[in-house]
């Protein structure tokens, strides 16, 4: 048995009870209480994810149970994939993304789901943002053949799908003019859509308009997109912009809009909610950049307004 300071380069004077390193054969597996990876190799990109300066020194236990176990949902994902269960993979994927949407290994396999799917534009994107995330997770031959397969399912989109994804590229390259005039073209007849597809157009076009700070006008099609099919990106937006009772409709949102979320609900008032929201946030991002702090902060004047206990919240943001 390996010692587990050595593995993930814990300072001396700490010590995590239950948490030990196994080796055999050249591989590792790192066993938490009820929580163990599979056997890995030493250059597992998961190493480096556990290693001490990578986790948050607070919350250390908590942070590594949960690497642990998303790792290992990776390893199902993995399998997963080679029995083509991509909806499902897709759905596990989500949730890991939800965690850390910049998750290398995440973005990677749910371009290779995407792409079983044959949805070879979106499964471009992913790829791309992988790398990013993780130069290692290159590979040329996969990205040559998505290039070839990308390029086809375009040349094949029908003129309004060609329209939407000409938008799509343009947002992504921070043209917000043209991206509304692309989602213009393709809105020009919104009976061609089924209703889910409507509503996210309408929500694509609304959020240009955000970018643009055209506000009142990105409002109006927020409204237009809910009245086409209730759903949680326009609520949410809404209730930025326009009613605070919107934004307590809009529950599957990202986390740094949970954030937003909390902050224009401390702004109303309410901070029951507020304080919801903010625990749902820390308890699904232990990484210590400035949306942690942000959100530390933000809990601290909840606490404050609510005349609740604020002393542990405090102490955690002098120990940063």
């Amino acid at each position: 048995m390996m010692k587990s300071d050595d593995i993930l380069k814990i300072p001396g004077d700490m010590d995590i009870p239950e948490l030990s390193v196994l080796e055999e054969n050249g591989k590792i597996r790192v066993i938490f209480h009820d929580s163990a990876t599979s056997w890995l190799s030493l250059d597992d990109r998961f190493i480096n994810r556990i290693q001490f300066e990578n986790l948050n020194p607070c919350f250390l236990e908590k942070h590594i149970k949960k690497e642990i176990d998303i790792k290992n949902v990776l390893d199902e994902v993995a399998n997963m994939l080679g029995a083509e269960r991509y909806s499902k993979s897709i759905s596990m994927l989500d949730e890991v993304l939800y965690y850390d949407p910049e998750y290398g290994e995440a973005l990677f396999f749910k371009s290779k789901a995407l792409f079983g799917q044959g949805h070879f534009v979106k499964s471009l994107r992913h790829y791309k943002r992988a790398i990013k995330a993780d130069g290692s997770l290159k590979d040329l031959e996969y990205h040559r053949m998505l290039l070839k397969k990308a390029s086809q399912e375009r040349d094949n989109f029908p003129k309004i799908k060609r329209n939407i994804y000409a938008g799509d590229e343009y947002f992504s390259k921070g043209d917000f003019r043209n991206s509304l005039e692309s989602y213009d073209r393709a809105l020009a007849n919104p009976t061609s859509f089924k209703t889910k597809i409507l509503s996210k157009l309408l929500n694509k076009k609304a959020t240009a308009l955000v970018k643009m700070d055209r506000i009142s006008e990105a409002v109006e099609v927020f409204k237009e997109s809910v009245s086409v099919k209730p759903n949680d990106y326009a609520y949410f937006y809404l209730g930025i912009y326009f009613d605070i009772d919107c934004l307590k409709m809009a529950l599957k949102i990202t986390k740094r809009q949970l954030l937003l979320k909390a902050c224009r609900l401390h702004e109303a008032e309410e901070n029951a909610l507020a304080l919801e929201c903010l625990n749902i946030f820390l308890d699904n991002h232990f990484k210590v950049d400035d949306d942690y702090r942000y959100a530390l902060n933000l809990k601290l004047e909840v606490l404050k307004s609510l005349n609740a206990d604020f002393g542990e919240v405090e102490s955690l943001i002098d120990s940063l």
